[in-house]
């Protein structure tokens, strides 16, 4: 019996240990089938064994709990389990929080994760409102919902859903806004699938409500419209798609519907696209049908209460928002649309290099200026560049009158800098002293370069009340001659080599 006590005691020690590691390895990694193999057998051998250990603990001697020799081993077996389950136990805690093991996900999963029944799964029958009751029942939403991204939803020709795809949000009647991912797969089972407490953009915007999808889609004939494709065998599957209010430059696939899809108790906008042949945009809440297997196919593009805006309103917009960013750009910046090239001192003094005319990859450029933040634009210079054409390459103003202009070639081997002291109503040409330089930088004079070969001029950089300018052989060279000015551009002086490393 004592044999059996102290085998017994080993192995139920070793189980423990042991199964203790496997559930470790189970939170961490998953895999609950391939575990419970290893389980079953080494949790039936920890139980028989701590059964019969604590039978054949009965029948020992009692004199034999007193010996030094046991209590020793007694108190190193103890200190063992106590080390093993406390490191154990903890590796399990930790894969329970986020992101660090499987229960992890298992937890998330339990606390922000649905499964909702898809009653209502005919489009045409019931439309997007029984697929809304059915999440309600079960959610509890919101009333007033918002789109994150888009709605999308396919179906086949008898209006019987197949996928589901969106991500809403609302804000409770506690102030709380409530966040619901919806993922459905008929082919994966009759359960939507919708993730609750998600991170998403939530600004409320009023373009992006969904409640003037469903409005657009009570008038909608998109029953018809599938009956149609699919007598002509054009499709097996087709799709809405919602993505708020849009602007669309093409009347293709644009059809007009009378209502109040805002909300406003007012119907507003315009039934006839035919501005859109004066170029524009038409903007309004719309709901795309399509067949998204067959891109020949012009979806029908439902819209509501549809506004025309004018180029010379997209024009005055564009420019806004250009304004906005170079304000907030620290630097020059450039609109890619039409190379405005933009500099702003502060919020409300700024400068900008106007495209005036353009031949063969180069432009001539206008100055304005604005004193009231963009708002306004005057003209303060009709030829900056005296003359010269190019591609701008940089404006910059350290003061009210102070400032540089640089233009470059089209091949951009070459750059000129212009300096103004009156606030660009006048510019006159910088001039370096390249006769003064007595040293090239060791690439260039492997390349058998001469000074005359340094004559892209970088935008002056200024440090310490003085001013340094960059003279490379190209755009984009680092390896160069340097000039620096200490009063303010009035001399400069040759300032030795800049290496790739300094």
């Amino acid at each position: 019996m004592k044999v059996i006590y102290q085998i017994c005691g080993k192995i139920s020690l070793l189980c423990y240990i042991f199964i203790l590691y496997q559930i470790w390895h189970l939170c961490q990694f998953g895999g609950i089938r391939a575990h419970f193999m290893v389980l079953l057998p080494s949790g039936t051998v920890f139980l028989m064994s701590f059964v019969l250990w604590l039978i054949s603990r009965k029948y020992r001697k009692k004199e034999d709990d007193n010996t030094p020799m046991k209590r020793k081993i007694l108190w190193a077996e103890g200190i063992v389990v106590s080390i093993a389950t406390a490191y154990l136990i903890g590796q399990i805690i930790y894969t329970g929080i986020p992101y660090n093991g499987a229960l992890s996900w298992k937890i998330d999963q339990r606390l922000n994760q649905k499964e909702v029944t898809l009653e209502h799964d005919n489009f045409f029958e019931n439309g997007v409102e029984g697929v809304l009751a059915d999440l309600d029942e079960a959610l509890d939403m919101p009333e007033e919902l918002y789109i994150v991204n888009q709605y999308q939803m396919t179906f086949d020709e008898t209006g019987k859903i197949k996928t589901i795809y969106t991500f809403l949000y609302g804000q409770d009647e506690n102030g709380k806004t409530n966040t619901y991912l919806i993922d459905y797969d008929e082919s994966s089972g009759p359960n939507i699938t919708v993730r609750i407490n998600g991170n998403a953009t939530t600004d409320y915007e009023e373009d992006k409500r969904l409640e003037p999808m469903l409005t657009i889609l009570q008038k909608a004939p998109c029953e018809e419209a599938v009956k149609t494709w699919a007598q002509a065998d054009i499709g097996e599957e087709y799709e809405i798609l919602y993505m708020g209010r849009r602007s669309f430059n093409s009347a293709s696939g644009l059809e007009y519907l009378p209502g109040d899809a805002d909300g406003d108790g007012t119907e507003t906008g315009t039934s006839s696209f035919g501005q859109m042949y004066e170029e524009g945009e038409i903007l309004g809440f719309e709901v795309s049908l399509h067949i998204p297997d067959v891109e020949y196919v012009t979806p029908v593009r439902y819209i509501m209460e549809p506004e025309y805006i004018s180029p010379e309103a997209l024009n005055e917009e564009q420019e806004q928002q250009q304004t906005e960013t170079a304000k907030e750009a620290g630097t020059w910046s450039v609109d890619n649309t039409d190379g405005t090239m933009y500099f702003f001192l502060d919020e409300k003094l700024g400068w900008r290099l106007v495209v005036a005319d353009a031949a063969a990859g180069s432009r001539f450029y206008k100055m304005e200026k604005t004193e009231d933040g963009g708002t306004s634009w005057e003209i303060c210079n009709e030829d900056p560049f005296g003359g010269e054409i190019g591609v701008t390459e940089g404006l910059v103003f350290f003061d009210e009158n102070f400032g540089f202009a640089g233009l470059t070639g089209a091949s951009q081997s070459y750059s000129r800098l212009y300096m103004t002291r009156d606030g660009g109503a006048t510019f006159t040409q910088v001039q370096l002293p390249m006769d003064s330089v007595t040293e090239l930088p060791e690439s260039g004079r492997e390349a058998g370069f001469t000074v005359n070969d340094y004559d892209y001029l970088s935008m002056p950089e200024e440090q310490d009340g003085s001013l340094t300018i960059l003279a490379v052989t190209g755009a984009g060279e680092q390896e160069g001659i340097l000039f620096q000015s200490t009063d303010q551009g009035e001399t400069w002086s040759y300032g030795g080599v800049s290496t790739a490393a300094s």
